[in-house]
């Protein structure tokens, strides 16, 4: 995250970590950001937390405008995601990534060969993990290990030196058949967009996702700020902004 820190710094913008937001709103639309014991007006405001936080910006309760969008968001499914980090005592693969088809560990990066260094550090993902988010780490690493060892044999004359176990129980929103609508950038409430991989980008939840929601949330952005583009989902149509 450091180049985009520094992109919106060397702008005149400002990161604040540590300092959870609340949107100030009311039926006019979002009056003020409040964090870290501050408060900002602004004109349009992003909100680019993951689905099951959106309610919880609102200190007393999403707008009506917003509350269909914040419970298609409340009744979303969460899909896990885990990630096992393998230190071994010596290089076992030849390519920065190796998939894994038909096992529950379905990809191993060499984290040494993609970042540089001596060690051999290897994070083997499971996506979908349902099955294993709940076992104890001692079995959900025996899983991975024996996972690598099938998928890259050189791995079985190699020991394991440390191992770490992540879950993330919500990693991703569920694409099941039966979810609710994802949302678009634009949203019923006046000056708040959305943005997230969980937005209807048309792309599952994945960095790509992310990036074009992001990208879409700033689009939108700028034509409000503009006073151009259509109105917001459920807002009344606004007179034609005069050009010089």
């Amino acid at each position: 995250a450091e180049p985009a820190r520094r992109f919106i710094e060397a702008r005149g913008g400002e990161l604040r970590t540590g300092a959870p937001a609340r949107l100030l709103a009311d039926g006019a639309g979002v009056r003020a950001v409040a964090a870290g014991g501050r408060r900002w007006a602004a004109p349009v405001v992003i909100s680019a937390v993951p689905w099951f936080a959106l309610s919880g910006l609102f200190p007393s309760g999403p707008p009506p405008a917003l509350a269909p969008v914040c419970d298609a968001a409340g009744r979303t499914a969460s899909s896990p995601i885990v990630t096992v980090n393998l230190w071994l005592d010596r290089p076992v693969l030849d390519v920065p990534f190796l998939g894994l088809p038909g096992r529950t560990m379905q990809w191993v990066f060499d984290k040494g060969r993609i970042f540089g260094g001596g060690a051999s550090h290897l994070s083997l993902v499971s996506s979908g993990a349902d099955a294993i988010v709940s076992a104890p780490n001692r079995a959900i690493v025996a899983r991975a290990a024996a996972d690598l060892e099938a998928g890259a044999p050189a791995a079985r004359e190699a020991a394991v030196v440390r191992a770490t176990v992540v879950r993330e129980p919500r990693a991703t929103f569920s694409l099941a058949p039966g979810q609710p609508a994802r949302p678009g950038a634009r949203t019923a409430l006046p000056g708040l967009l959305l943005a997230g991989d969980w937005t209807d980008t048309g792309l599952p939840g994945t960095i790509e996702s992310a990036v074009l929601s992001g990208r879409r949330a700033a689009e939108a952005a700028l034509d409000l700020l503009r006073g151009e583009g259509p109105a917001p989902p459920g807002a009344e149509p606004r007179a034609a902004p005069r050009r010089t």
